[in-house]
């Protein structure tokens, strides 16, 4: 990962690289950002938020801001695409996609290109991210740019899920210690029940230990403690309805089974500082 690299990201809202990805190497790092890697060439052994995984040519990764990722060991010959995406650009292309969906998608490897005309695919998506990349550093039109990395993002994400929905392969290689299988199993939970049930009480039962040592599983995997996981997983999913769907405020507080309107607006707010109106009306994202 170059320091170009690291500069084009917060002004384009986007950006790509080629990397050896050597700065993973034995150190933990916490993404900043959403990242779709991509393997090109080698081998490499690493984890992500404490699961094991071998990542391999044409395998594809997809990690949302804040996954912890450790490379373990890579071949000599190791090169990765590395695709960096701003909040606002990442729930934009993943907003037709539902959070049960993604649930399946994140944090695992996804082996693409199984025939040539998959492998043409999947290079003409990144052939596009290069030419976008490019013009957005060499014009004042970033966000004709944005948009259609957009697009571009959404081709590839729709592509993923087809795999996963066509596969029958164990989702996770190796879980590894029983406290990452827990938050694992703590994770896909949320995804299910996240609009029916907020309290870290409701998980805990459900994984039968007590909240204290969820709150541990989630601090030590996620670098959260539980609720503030179950929070941030909530805010991502009431950004995309208002800033990607027609629903009303009552509709969100009847999917999300929120008491009522003035209920929904204060735990929003609290988490975002803005109101549902405002935050609809700027259409901003909010980390």
């Amino acid at each position: 990962m170059n320091n170009i690299y690291l500069k084009k990201l917060p002004q384009q809202g986007f950006a790509t690289t080629q990397s050896s990805l050597q700065q993973f190497v034995q150190y933990v790092y916490q993404l900043q950002h959403t990242s779709i890697f991509y393997c090109v060439s080698g081998e490499a052994l690493f984890t992500i938020d404490g699961h094991k995984y071998r990542f391999t040519p044409g395998q594809i990764i997809i990690c949302p801001m804040g996954s912890n990722i450790l490379l373990l060991d890579i071949t000599s010959d190791f090169s990765s695409r590395l695709l960096g995406l701003s909040k606002h650009i990442w729930l934009a292309a993943r907003s037709s996609i539902s959070s049960e969906a993604m649930q399946a998608i994140e944090c695992r490897t996804h082996q693409g290109g199984n025939s040539e005309l998959e492998k043409e695919f999947i290079n003409n998506i990144f052939r596009q991210i290069d030419i976008l990349d490019t013009e957005a550093a060499n014009s004042t039109n970033t966000e004709y740019c944005r948009q259609n990395i957009v697009l571009a993002v959404t081709s590839l994400l729709l592509y993923v899920q087809r795999i996963c929905k066509e596969t029958t392969r164990p989702l996770k290689e190796n879980i590894g210690e029983s406290k990452d299988k827990l938050f694992y199993e703590f994770r896909t939970m949320l995804a299910k029940h996240f609009r029916d049930d907020r309290s870290v009480q409701f998980y805990a039962d459900n994984l039968k230990i007590s909240t204290r040592h969820l709150n541990t599983i989630c601090q030590r995997a996620g670098g959260q403690n539980a609720k503030e996981i179950i929070d941030h997983y909530t805010i991502i999913e009431l950004q995309v309805s208002l800033m990607y769907s027609h629903k009303n405020f009552q509709e969100l507080v009847n999917e999300f089974h929120f008491p009522d309107q003035s209920y929904l607006n204060r735990y929003f707010k609290r988490h975002t500082g803005y109101s549902l109106s405002e935050f609809r009306a700027k259409g901003v994202m909010v980390d």
